[in-house]
């Protein structure tokens, strides 16, 4: 008899799980997962695509129902768990009855955070995380309100560029002063701010956002030097933070995250986590790759097989506000490092690429970025370079990566 395994939570981190079960442990456990969110997995990365209206909203569905049902997995979407019994290893579901595990896997991803400011809780400030943000976003944006998003990192890039492509006016307000600063040194932000400026998008940086005013509804953003931005609706998308409360109430370990081992597993007995959620080895990793190692580890290791997670090379490859953006490893470079740099402004371009022993440990490509996935395995694997340095730059089809010492 198959052993009942639960995953709380129906994002990507869940869905790869599922993926990865049926590949090393098909028909060792009976899958059920259960999600808050009233839908199927889907591309979290894609939202801003839909807001933008390049994408429409069930294109970006990982799977549909017939392949979830194929694999034996029971889905129960629109769903919220409350509680975690350990001792009676069951959970008791909002409005439902309880529902036993043998094995429980949490998957429960992440918040966005709501800055504690004065005019914070007025109506029209909102975030940007799921598809319910996505369709009340789009009817700001067919209104034309005069929208303020508040974050410069990937999040806050993403929804502005999408609310702009809608059609609402929007002004994005960065404490720091660079955007994505965790992923991009100073000249490529810098470039990037550039290209997201020309698609309509008044960018201000270190903007300290120090009150939102309105009477009743959201009317002006007020920033520390007391300027003043007039306002429909504000947009805080100045990071998350995982969704830590259920383990917590369970007695299970936390501290930002959910605390895991290399094999994925929490203090409690046959608990684990991946994704937003979990901390391991002190780090919380925000980013979809990461989760996805995660699963292919805690697959191994359900199915019974030796497998360790070592923590992932943390990389970022997407369109961010339509623009290419690459970075991996160490791209700041520190003592001992060289830095290869290419730029070509006018093209929308920037290639910086770290070396240090001998090796690439960093990268960072706005504009072209054909070749990231070979800088990345570069990276990863930590091969010798010396033979390609001279034509690395220019990408994999002109170096000579089979004279790599």
């Amino acid at each position: 008899m198959s052993e009942p395994l639960v995953i709380v939570g129906n994002g990507m981190a869940a869905a790869r799980l599922v993926d990865e079960l049926a590949k090393t442990a098909l028909g060792r456990y009976a899958v059920a997962v259960i999600g808050e969110e009233p839908r199927l997995a889907y591309n979290r990365v894609l939202l801003s695509s839909v807001l933008a209206g390049e994408t429409g909203s069930h294109e970006i569905e990982l799977r549909p129902a017939d392949w979830w049902r194929h694999r034996g997995v029971t889905v129960r979407y629109g769903y919220r768990v409350t509680e975690i019994d350990t001792g009676r290893r069951e959970l008791k579901i909002e409005g439902e009855e309880s529902m036993e595990y043998s094995k429980l896997v949490l998957a429960t991803g992440s918040t966005p955070l709501r800055l504690n400011l004065p005019g914070a809780d007025l109506a029209g400030v909102h975030t940007f995380r799921d598809t319910r943000d996505v369709d009340l976003l789009l009817t700001l944006a067919a209104a034309k309100k005069r929208v303020v998003v508040v974050g410069g990192g990937l999040l806050g890039l993403e929804a502005a560029y999408g609310l702009a492509k809608a059609g609402a006016p929007v002004t994005l307000l960065h404490l720091m002063d660079r955007l994505m600063e965790r992923q991009l040194d100073g000249p490529a932000a810098d470039l990037l701010k550039t290209l997201v400026e020309r698609k309509g998008i008044r960018i201000l940086l270190n903007a300290s956002t120090a009150r939102i005013h309105g009477d009743g509804h959201v009317e002006a953003v007020e920033l520390a030097d007391g300027s003043r931005i007039e306002a429909d609706a504000v947009i805080f998308a100045a990071g998350i933070k995982p969704n830590v409360a259920l383990a917590k109430d369970a007695g299970i370990a936390v501290n930002r995250g959910i605390v895991v081992n290399d094999e994925m597993q929490t203090a409690s007995p046959d608990i684990f986590a991946l994704g937003e959620c979990a901390e391991h080895r002190g780090t919380c990793y925000g980013l979809v790759e990461p989760a996805y190692e995660q699963a292919r580890v805690l697959a191994r290791h359900l199915a019974g097989r030796p497998a360790a997670y070592q923590g992932s090379v943390v990389s970022t490859n997407l369109k961010v506000s339509g623009v290419s953006v690459f970075s991996a490893g160490d791209f700041m470079g520190g003592e001992g490092s060289e830095s290869l740099v290419l730029t070509d402004r006018r093209r929308g371009t920037y290639k910086k690429l770290v070396i240090a022993d001998g090796r690439l440990t960093g990268a960072v490509l706005i504009g072209d970025t054909v070749d990231a996935l070979w800088y990345l395995e570069l990276i990863r694997n930590r091969d010798k370079v010396a033979a390609i340095r001279t034509d690395m730059m220019f990408g994999r089809a002109l170096a000579r990566p089979s004279k790599a010492a």
